[in-house]
């Protein structure tokens, strides 16, 4: 067993004024190391006389004080009497009980049961980012998918994933530190560290944790003190093999005016464009909460909420709860007309329904003199390969199409060719000025 971190404490203790040389030489001097690792101490004492002493306020707290200066951090110290190994296992699950739930109190707080992998809906907009952010919960540090970074517009479920990368880390692995925080509240805490100058309590919570979730990160946009800190946080963490989820509402390549160190280290993991859900996916969401609510619905009315809101979850979100009361106030007598009426602050009908696939391909084939079969076909020269990523970027952006459903249109592609295409259009304002020329000419 390891005694040095006692023996340093004794060190230090013969020199405390405190405590009568007999205390020291019969009764400390003659204490054993039971059982040490980096968060617990147990000390066993000779006889009951010894351990009632050591155990009192005064001398006990004596003691921890010297043993956390001897370890420079704090460690938990128990003390037992000598020969009794059922006390010193008893002390170190409990010891190590409170500590788990010590560590993890902060992070839990904002990783509620609200968001689990259980309750994420699962569409084709969403799959792969699903199915990685739960890789990444299992193996959380893997060099491959650290950090991983999700993108996209509000209200898409970004934060839900990232939450459901945080509680099931924690049911996981119950040992490991997670800790939840938005881009705001790491700026906030920056800069009240640098009022209070407390650095090191400021980088110790964020730099020992084993999974660091960080939402909205665009938000560092304009802070260079906080950049150069939130680099540093990831650097540290990286290096020592701890894993970072981000979410953001842009590509890391869009983030022009961020630190480019920054923007590289972003690039280094995984990235996933989390897309507005598909009709199946939003009426799935939806059937979901009315079986959750037992309410029962016409597949008139469902489809028609589900039809025309297409932006984000949280309107469909914010239309469901709407409607949820009407439904008790009426006692579930409500008619399409009815839910028209109510639900007309909140959206308007789909005005892009009349778009389709074939007059998209057929406007940007007129747009570039290129013909339809080719913008579908195998062709990779640049001239079609650039209309094709446009009018897959269309598909994306005014049909709300996902990667799938758009390569299949697209001569069978693969879903990370697509997304690919689609970004290549996001990152060159040509071809946006392009796609927004196309979209004026259609409308």
């Amino acid at each position: 067993m390891d005694s040095s971190l006692w023996a340093n404490a004794l060190k230090l203790l013969k020199f405390d004024t405190s405590i009568e040389q007999f205390t020291y030489d019969s009764i400390l001097c003659k204490m054993k190391v039971a059982f040490y690792d980096n968060d617990v101490i147990v000390l066993s004492a000779r006889d009951e006389f010894s351990l009632g002493l050591v155990k009192g306020q005064k001398l006990g707290k004596t003691l921890q004080n010297a043993i956390n200066t001897a370890a420079g951090s704090p460690v938990s110290v128990k003390f037992v009497l000598e020969g009794d190994d059922n006390a010193v296992q008893a002390s170190v699950n409990s010891e190590k009980k409170a500590i788990r739930t010590e560590k993890n109190a902060a992070p839990v707080n904002g990783l509620t049961n609200e968001f689990t992998f259980d309750n994420f809906v699962v569409g084709d907009c969403n799959r792969f980012a699903h199915a990685s952010a739960v890789s990444v919960a299992s193996n959380p540090g893997q060099k491959q998918r650290n950090p991983f970074y999700l993108w996209g517009n509000s209200g898409l479920g970004k934060t839900h994933l990232m939450k459901a990368i945080g509680n099931s880390v924690l049911s996981q692995f119950p040992d490991k530190r997670v800790i939840y925080t938005t881009c705001e509240a790491f700026t906030n805490a920056f800069v009240a560290c640098l009022g209070s100058q407390k650095y090191e309590a400021f980088r110790n919570k964020y730099r020992t944790v084993d999974v660091l979730l960080i939402d909205d990160i665009q938000f560092l946009i304009g802070k260079q003190g906080v950049q150069t800190e939130f680099f540093n946080t990831f650097e540290s963490l990286i290096n020592s093999g701890k894993q970072i989820v981000i979410t953001c509402d842009k590509a890391p390549s869009n983030l022009t005016e961020l630190d480019n160190r920054l923007i590289s280290r972003f690039q280094d993991g995984i990235m996933f464009d989390v897309q507005p859900p598909d009709f199946e996916t939003r009426k799935a969401i939806f059937l979901k909460k009315l079986s959750n609510d037992n309410i029962s619905l016409p597949d008139d009315i469902i489809n028609y909420i589900c039809e025309n809101i297409t932006t984000n979850i949280r309107q469909l979100n914010g239309a469901y709860n709407t409607l949820s009361s009407y439904v008790t106030l009426a006692n579930g007598e409500l008619s399409l007309d009815d839910v028209q009426k109510i639900l007309a602050p909140l959206l308007t009908p789909n005005d892009k329904k009349y778009l389709t696939p074939d007059i998209i391909i057929n406007a940007v084939s007129k747009y570039y003199g290129i013909s339809p079969d080719k913008i579908t076909s195998k062709s990779r020269t640049s001239d079609v390969a650039n209309a094709r990523n446009v009018a897959m970027y269309l598909c994306r952006d005014y049909l709300v199409l996902t990667y799938e459903k758009i390569g299949s249109i697209f001569g069978g592609r693969k879903h990370s060719t697509v997304m690919n295409g689609c970004n290549n259009v996001d990152e060159n304002q040509d071809l946006k000025k392009d796609s927004e020329e196309i979209i004026k000419l259609i409308t």
